[in-house]
């Protein structure tokens, strides 16, 4: 499991999606992935916004998991 706060426990990855990254971190599994898809395509909503909104991730692992995603997308365009 990686550790969602340290950015270092992610230099091996080179893509990943945001709910690969909540998974890896342990702050959601495989069914709550399953039912925030399934709910995304009746609204339309980020992923993330949703699983704030049903209290299963905080608003900082929300945070922290996008700067994450977007920290390995640019060491991905610089390599």
């Amino acid at each position: 499991m990686k550790n969602l706060y340290n950015i270092n426990d992610w230099t091996d990855v080179s893509f990943l999606r945001l709910g690969e990254i909540l998974i890896e971190a342990g702050k959601i599994n495989l069914l709550h992935l399953s039912m925030v898809l399934d709910v995304q395509r009746f609204n339309k909503m980020p992923i993330g916004k949703i699983l704030v909104a049903m209290k299963v991730i905080s608003k900082e692992d929300l945070k922290q998991a996008l700067f994450i995603q977007e920290t390995i997308q640019k060491r991905c365009k610089n390599a």
